[in-house]
């Protein structure tokens, strides 16, 4: 059993490995073609060849591009820092119409998807550093502004900034 085993372990081997012995002959026949064969012919001659399939693939990707590519990857994306230049916090608006008007700025700079929140709420999504609002309730209110990538993922957030609307008494000239 072990004799067998071997002797399958032979051929198999033998089988895998390339022969390199093998000799070319080229033909001219009589039209001028050309004849290339691994069986000798009337009238054949050896060819010695060079290295055999000595073709060299370029690479796809140079070392040097392949480099670049590398810390881009390892590169971590930027802090973007959200700042609000109106209201400032704590602020206090009077306004009776209830109109306020929310900027902010951004940096690094980016050109993306804001989303701004009144009280924790979703109220504006647009791709300005700059909202109005009308019809606003007096009292206490919380802004916070979003960044979101493509996808949806938040890049970077405001943290929330509390202002207060007042507005004139109803009751005053009440009649």
């Amino acid at each position: 059993m072990k004799h067998s085993y071997c002797s399958y372990l032979l051929l198999l081997i033998l089988l895998a490995c390339p022969s390199t012995a093998h000799t070319v002959y080229k033909t001219i026949k009589s039209d001028g073609s050309v004849v290339y064969s691994d069986v000798p012919s009337p009238g054949s001659t050896p060819v010695t060849l060079g290295q055999i399939n000595g073709a060299v693939i370029p690479a796809l990707v140079s070392p040097g591009l392949l480099a670049n590519a590398k810390s881009v990857i390892k590169q971590t994306p930027p802090d973007y820092k959200i700042v609000f230049l109106s209201p400032a916090p704590g602020e206090t608006i009077r306004n009776n119409a209830g109109e306020v008007m929310v900027r902010f700025e951004i940096s690094p700079d980016y050109l993306g998807k804001f989303e701004l929140l009144l009280d924790n709420q979703v109220v504006n999504t647009k791709g300005r550093m700059q909202f109005k609002f009308e019809n606003i309730l007096r009292g206490e209110h919380h802004l916070e502004v979003k960044l979101r990538d493509n996808s949806g993922k938040i890049l970077a957030s405001s943290g929330q900034q509390t202002f207060y609307l007042h507005k004139a008494s109803a009751l005053i000239h009440a009649n």
